[in-house]
């Protein structure tokens, strides 16, 4: 049995998975199973899989159809032989150290989840990046401590986008039998957030969580500027699916406590939609963003949340854009939008 098992999830990759692969087999821990998971690929993916299996003993190939992300790390979770479980996404790549450092803090501590951050790079603007980790004061967690992070805000702090959780799949090293308990729990469906569900998982049911700080070696590759700005239409029905799955996920491990701190992201993330509505179509007139607008703010579960919020750490322009929101005022909306975030 390795110690570690990395999954990762191909879907039409072929441009980035020789870069993948190869900061994969650099890996200075010695005993380290890769999965590949070909979820129903289209180009040459699922053959370059089946070819790094024939040169490299360690790596295992899974062959589906196309069910999505989740459905992918999934099956490749449930293939793995590893003592822990690792997460790494085709087209991002790694330093050669990671897992052995994460590997070293598990080792030492029998910790369930070991963290670590994650560097941004931006594949149309080389230079450019920007760093995120978990935003915890500590950085070893016990069961006892990981109740008083669950209730201060897990999910949402209080604060806008306020989460002390990094919710990145990609930056945890968790044990392999706690995965495996939580894989029903991960909707298939959730196609937005899709990590979200699995580190809240992990959260609420370990033991012991330990956290490198200041450890970068996850390079997450963001693809070029005009694919992150296209305005997604269905963009709420998949943060519902999300906010639907979160609140099962609290419900089945009786954490129903953290259902407000569910809404209160679940509004963030709306208003995020509200503005990608003004900036990302400029070419539009007033009236028909003012449409898309109403449609969202006047459905039941945005209504709702708007009335029942509980955020006081918002910011005065924060809370006085909610108050748009809440009263209405399209026109208030659409010119804070214009000036404050162009």
């Amino acid at each position: 049995m390795p110690k570690v098992s990395v999954i990762v999830p191909v879907y039409n990759m072929e441009k980035y998975l020789d870069r993948c692969m190869e900061a994969l087999r650099a890996q200075t821990l010695d005993d380290l199973q890769i999965v590949l998971v070909d979820d129903g690929s289209v180009d040459r993916s699922g053959k370059m899989c089946d070819d790094y299996s024939l040169y490299y003993s360690q790596v295992k190939v899974i062959h589906q159809k196309n069910k999505g992300l989740t459905a992918a790390w999934k099956a490749g979770s449930a293939a793995a032989d590893g003592d822990y479980l690792g997460y790494v996404d085709a087209d991002d790549f790694i330093d050669a150290d990671m897992y052995e450092r994460l590997y070293e803090r598990a080792a030492q501590t029998d910790a369930d989840i070991v963290c670590c951050g994650l560097e941004h790079v931006y594949e149309d603007e080389p230079g450019r990046s920007w760093k995120e980790q978990v935003e915890l004061p500590g950085d070893s967690y016990t069961a006892e401590k990981l109740k008083e992070v669950i209730s201060e805000g897990l999910i949402n702090n209080g604060s806008f986008m306020g989460r002390n959780l990094l919710p990145n799949r990609v930056t945890k090293l968790v044990k392999r039998e706690l995965v495996l308990k939580n894989l029903a729990l991960c909707s298939d469906e959730v196609s937005i957030g899709e990590d979200f569900q699995f580190t809240i998982c992990m959260f609420l049911d370990a033991k012991r969580v330990e956290i490198i700080k200041d450890f970068y070696p996850y390079h997450y590759y963001m693809q070029p500027a005009s694919m992150t700005m296209k305005h997604d239409p269905d963009y709420m029905k998949k943060i519902a699916v999300m906010r639907k799955s979160l609140s099962g996920i609290v419900k089945a491990k009786g954490h129903e406590e953290l259902t407000d701190q569910i809404w209160n992201d679940y509004l963030c993330l709306t208003v995020l939609y509200i503005k990608g509505i003004v900036v990302k179509q400029k070419h539009l007139p007033y009236r028909m963003l003012k449409r898309q607008m109403k449609k969202v703010v006047t459905s039941r579960s945005v209504s709702w949340a708007l009335w029942h919020y509980d955020m006081p750490d918002l910011t005065m322009a924060e809370k006085l854009f909610l108050f748009f929101m809440k009263v209405q005022w399209y026109r208030a909306i659409y010119l804070a939008v214009r000036i404050y975030f162009r």
